[in-house]
């Protein structure tokens, strides 16, 4: 496998597991592979609908854009034959 081809994966799988929570801009973050155990991992970072940085209705209210669109980060482990073996969230948070 080939790093483009364990991206492709990683976002195919990432938008099969999401493809209820309609996410948008889903797009490659990180990428290692990791020669010991054959692993790629793959950081893919992607919207959901409510953290879109369009304006919000509150009932009758409309809310403002967030100042820095929210995004939800996951890393995909995929074994070098293909194989998707986790998928575990990416905390990107920095300490204040």
């Amino acid at each position: 496998m080939v790093a483009s081809e364990a991206v492709q994966a990683a976002k195919d799988h990432i938008l099969e597991l999401f493809k209820d929570e309609r996410i948008a801009r889903v797009g490659l973050e990180e990428l290692e592979f990791r020669a010991e155990d054959g692993m790629w991992e793959v950081t893919i970072g992607f919207q959901r609908l409510w953290q879109s940085d369009s304006p919000a209705r509150l009932g009758t209210v409309l809310l403002p854009p967030a100042s820095k669109p929210h995004r939800t980060y996951k890393t995909v482990c995929i074994r070098d034959d293909g194989t998707v073996v986790s998928l575990k969230h990416r905390d990107v948070s920095v300490p204040a």
